[in-house]
């Protein structure tokens, strides 16, 4: 028996017009009056959210949510504002248990002072022009920002991290995720655990850890300068800095250090079984007679700087950019 012979046309209607309810995202416009410097948390556990300065003191949020969503939340009280995307306990406490087709596509507004704290799991998220501080976070998501302020807290686990222009305090962290930053000025801390790590920044203070991953930093300016590495390589240009205060430990990465113009520092390098390279002047460095630690010992100018660097199976070099 063929069962649509079976079934009446009104029947037939209602049920293709039920299952196309039943996979229909929602669609959502709500907005609430805030203040300036308003303190808001957006949780997005999945698809894509772009987040960018409201004309007035407003929050907005505006597209479809979710295609498994049981509805948002959203409240405004006392300065602080949250909002979620609410999803079933079937999807995981991940929000990504399986692939959908039809994630959250959001843009979001908020006053340029607000403080901003996003949470993802896999959500793509790009933020720009907050000033307030902003904190954002996503497991397998992309994260890409630009002019941010204040203090910038940036971390993912396998998701890409992109940043530019950026001022203030901004820390920046991924465990098998690249990194790029262009533009960072005040401090920065940038640490990875098997990504790279690629970035131009006038930052006065920065900070460079890694277990695997490689990174090569262009630096202007900086004034000191901390690195940290296992097994990575690490090739740091430092320009318009004559006196900078550097400190870099490797196990079995290699540390290059690029200097120009006429330095002003002392020079400590020690490697255990490495060898050390010096291309900034006729200074070599010295071994011991019984064993393979090598190392250099010089100062240029009248010292005021210093560079210390020590491995214990890597390289260590001094170039010129």
């Amino acid at each position: 028996m063929n069962i649509l012979r079976t079934l009446s046309l009104p029947l037939l209607t209602l049920l293709i017009v039920g299952a196309h309810a039943a996979s229909a995202q929602e669609s959502i416009d709500e907005s609430r009056d805030v203040a300036p410097n308003e303190r808001i948390e957006l949780d997005v556990m999945r698809g894509e959210v772009r987040i960018r300065p409201a004309q007035q003191n407003v929050f907005r949020v505006r597209g479809t949510l979710d295609e498994e969503a049981e509805g948002f939340s959203l409240e405004s009280s006392g300065g602080s504002t949250r909002f979620s995307v609410d999803l079933p306990r079937s999807a995981g406490r991940w929000g990504d248990g399986r692939d959908v087709e039809s994630p959250s596509d959001l843009d979001i507004e908020l006053p340029a002072g607000a403080t901003l704290e996003f949470h993802g799991v896999s959500t793509q998220v790009t933020v720009t022009g907050i000033a307030g501080g902003s904190e954002i976070t996503s497991v397998n998501g992309r994260i890409e920002v630009s002019d941010l302020g204040e203090r910038v807290i940036l971390s993912t686990v396998n998701g890409s991290i992109r940043s530019n222009g950026v001022s203030g305090q901004l820390t920046v962290s991924s465990v098998n995720g690249d990194i790029e930053d262009s533009g960072s000025r005040g401090r920065v801390e940038y640490s990875s655990v098997n990504g790279s790590i690629r970035a131009t920044s006038s930052a006065q203070e920065v900070t460079l850890e890694s277990v695997n991953g490689d990174a090569a930093l262009q630096l202007e300016g900086t004034a000191q300068l901390s690195l940290e590495t296992v097994n990575g390589d690490f090739d740091i240009t430092l320009t318009q800095s004559s006196a900078p205060r550097v400190q870099g430990s490797s196990v079995s990465g290699n540390l290059r250090l690029a200097l120009d113009g006429t330095p002003d520092v002392r020079v400590a390098l020690e490697t255990h079984s490495g060898d050390i390279s010096n291309g900034i002047s006729a200074d070599a460095a010295s071994g011991e007679r019984f064993g393979p630690r090598k190392s250099l010992h010089v100062t240029f100018g009248q010292g005021s700087g210093l560079i210390e660097l020590r491995s214990i199976s890597g390289d260590l070099g001094l170039t010129r950019p």
